[in-house]
């Protein structure tokens, strides 16, 4: 996984649009401006520029992430949600309690489980990775996971590792939908083409239209090693 969304990143991607709008509001007032209210038109353009943010995956065959992955499960949710905020290592996460209810693959026990996710809120600071899986009330999901070294469990792959779980309206089938990308920025993976040859399977992506949670459930537990 390639992901280039540290505030450094995100920063410096920002400047040369915020240098553009900078030099047409300095020629627009005809003026100069005392250095605290440079400083809060600059935070003001930084709030209003969201699209110069963004975070950036490497778009892999959904069999091979979840080979990598540490477990696969399908989740659920509480109505309400129970999470908790706090601050490690300089950044806001979230503790999310959801339900395994089913372990796809990986020694994964069904019951309770913490998620650790990336941002949230803490006191009047908010922090927020594009790309970083969200969950809702009382929903569905099968998710890729990956363990930490304190032995938390968090998604792998950001969004790339959540796949909802939605009831087709005509058959009540459960469906597993491919995951929601809108967010991030796709590229291909650079170290697809040296590869000799790589096994086809029929996990390498979910049809828009969803799949069977049943076909998939039987899918992942077939896939090697």
């Amino acid at each position: 996984m390639v992901v280039r969304s540290t505030f450094s990143v995100m920063f410096s991607a920002s400047i040369p649009l915020l240098k553009t709008v900078w030099r047409r509001l300095r020629t627009t007032l005809n003026m100069p401006l005392r250095t605290h209210t440079r400083h809060a038109v600059l935070a003001l353009i930084l709030v209003l520029t969201p699209t110069a943010l963004g975070t950036t995956l490497v778009a892999r065959p959904l069999d091979a992430m979840i080979r990598e992955a540490d477990a696969v499960a399908l989740v659920t949710t509480a109505d309400p949600l129970v999470a908790r905020t706090r601050w490690i290592d300089g950044r806001i996460v979230t503790d999310l309690d959801i339900s395994v209810v089913e372990t796809l693959r990986g020694d994964l026990p069904v019951g309770p489980l913490t998620l650790r996710l990336p941002g949230g809120t803490v006191g009047a600071i908010t922090q927020r990775l594009p790309g970083a899986p969200t969950f809702s009330a009382a929903g569905s999901w099968i998710v890729l996971l990956r363990r930490l070294p304190d032995g938390a469990y968090t998604v792998f792959d950001l969004c790339l590792g959540q796949l909802p779980i939605v009831l087709d309206r005509v058959t009540r089938e459960s469906l597993v939908r491919p995951p929601a990308t809108a967010d991030v920025t796709l590229i291909t993976d650079p170290r697809a083409a040296p590869l000799a040859v790589v096994t086809s399977t029929a996990l390498q992506e979910i049809p828009a239209a969803g799949m069977p949670f049943e076909r998939f459930a039987a899918l992942v537990r077939s896939l090697s090693k």
